[in-house]
């Protein structure tokens, strides 16, 4: 777990200053709309303590929408265009936020008139800008020059990706590192790979290495290895207290899909966890029996269309119950509407299909649109087709998700003969729930490789959070009205 006085400073002053903005601009709006003085402060009738909890709670959880929109990432708020474009696309989710609270809570204490939003709406953006892109932007920059709260960082990797890191790490010193050295298994001892920078250790020390020079940051920069080991130092590394970045060809993917915090010209991933704390584990379980529950209930009709859909369009049952993997390689019955005709599950040549692609560790690159996904077409029913693209064949998994087998957010079941072939760090990506939805839907589908699908996975579940949950059922919206990479 990341010690919270090694973390980058900014990451506590940015968000504080984000809150105070936004209680500022709702403390403008409240007054230029016309507050009544009776006695006590008091705002249209309503008492100051609701009043207080209103402004303290919505500047909180519009920080979130900052966050969404990374603007908490160095390579962000030292920028002028990028960051004033994303202010005012997180101040839009703010603002539709607050309009949402007006219409479904009828309450005095929320902005409730148009004059009202539009005086938060200019005062929040003038503020923001002002203060994030002229005053923080200038400040921060002046400081970094100075070398003030620099925090040790340590590469694991000396090879020609390590190297390039130190060297954009030297020449962009509002990144606030201080490089103490490399860790490297090649390289002898003391030799200097770049500047005064040399070899302090052997990739086994890390551990104790970051306790001996003080290490706030650990930049995992292997070249050359494979994703098992990896992995390994990747445990290793976030078991200490210090940030754990990634910086690897073997984590292109992730750069590749998904917009990525950059040290000069080289995207670093971020990781925070190796595993989801069991209190997270509780959070998922409360929450996607809350949203599976109300889903069913408010999706009744539809899946009465559905159902009836399927069953005029072809022979068969309504829905496929199938077996799959799920935590830990446990089997439990997954299932869909079925959008095949029956017995399309005992398709050998797509069994022997799929373990080859497996092992032939096909990577696709980001241009490219053709889908990965092994399915024989002229076994899926008109209907099914429709449905596949939308991905509504899926909507019966909420069952699943009541039942504890799956939850909302994270990696995808496999089948049993997957869970068969996989090779030992593959199986990281069901240590976890698996989800009706995660990173592969949203970031990847059909349209990327085996081996990065995997790497998709293992990141969400080493960033697991609230927010990433929120975020991924959010872009899934989209995914499924356009049938984004589904087949």
């Amino acid at each position: 777990m990341v010690s919270l006085r090694k973390r980058a400073v900014h990451a506590f002053i940015l968000p504080v200053l984000d809150w105070l903005t936004i209680v500022a601009a709702l403390i403008f709006a409240i007054i230029f709309r016309g507050r009544e003085f009776a006695g006590e402060f008091t705002f249209v009738g309503a008492p100051l303590e609701g009043e207080i909890v209103f402004l303290v709670t919505f500047g909180a959880a519009a920080t979130l929408f900052f966050r969404y929109q990374s603007l908490y990432k160095v390579n962000v708020f030292v920028t002028v265009a990028d960051q004033i474009i994303r202010i005012l696309k997180a101040l839009l989710y703010t603002i539709l936020g607050l309009a949402l609270l007006s219409f479904f809570i009828r309450t005095n204490w929320i902005l409730d008139s148009r004059l009202a939003m539009a005086y938060f709406s200019v005062a929040a953006a003038l503020l923001l800008i002002g203060g994030r892109a002229i005053v923080f932007r200038n400040i921060y920059l002046w400081l970094s020059r100075r070398k003030v709260f620099h925090r040790n960082a340590l590469i694991v990797g000396a090879g020609e990706n390590g190297k390039n890191l130190a060297i954009n790490l030297f020449l962009n010193d509002h990144l606030g590192l201080n490089l103490v050295g490399f860790l490297d298994d090649e390289l002898p001892l003391g030799k200097v790979v770049f500047n005064r920078a040399k070899v302090i250790g052997r990739v086994a020390e890390l551990k104790d290495i970051v306790k001996v020079f003080e290490v706030q940051e650990v930049i995992i920069s292997l070249e050359n290895v494979d994703h098992g080991s990896l992995i390994n130092v990747l445990e290793i590394a976030t078991s200490t207290d210090a940030v754990v970045k990634i910086t690897s060809p073997l984590y292109d993917v992730v750069p590749a899909r998904l917009f990525i915090e950059k040290y000069g010209n080289l995207p670093v991933v971020g990781v925070s966890q190796f595993s989801p704390s069991p209190l997270m584990e509780v959070y998922k379980r409360m929450f996607d029996s809350l949203l599976a529950a109300l889903g069913l209930l408010l999706l009744a009709p539809l899946f009465g269309a559905i159902a009836l859909a399927v069953k005029m369009g072809s022979d068969g049952p309504v829905f496929f119950a199938q077996t799959r993997i799920g935590k830990g390689g446990r089997p439990f019955k997954f299932y869909k509407f079925r959008s095949m005709t029956v017995g399309s599950d005992k398709d050998k040549d797509r069994e022997k299909t799929v373990v080859q692609f497996m092992q032939t560790k096909t990577k696709n690159t980001p241009t490219e649109q053709a889908s990965t996904k092994i399915v024989n077409e002229s076994r899926v029913t008109p209907i099914g087709r429709f449905l596949r693209k939308t991905s509504l064949d899926e909507l019966p998994q909420l069952f699943n998700v009541l039942k504890g087998d799956m939850s909302l957010v994270g990696p995808r079941p496999c089948l049993p003969f997957e869970w068969e072939h996989y090779e030992e760090w593959h199986k990281r990506r069901l240590s976890v729930m698996p989800g009706c939805t995660g990173m592969w839907q949203v970031a990847g589908r059909s349209v990327v490789g085996f081996e990065d699908m995997v790497v998709l996975d293992l990141y969400y579940i080493q960033n697991a959070s609230v927010l990433l949950d929120f975020g991924l059922l959010l872009k899934t919206l989209p995914v499924m009205l356009f049938g984004s990479g589904a087949k």
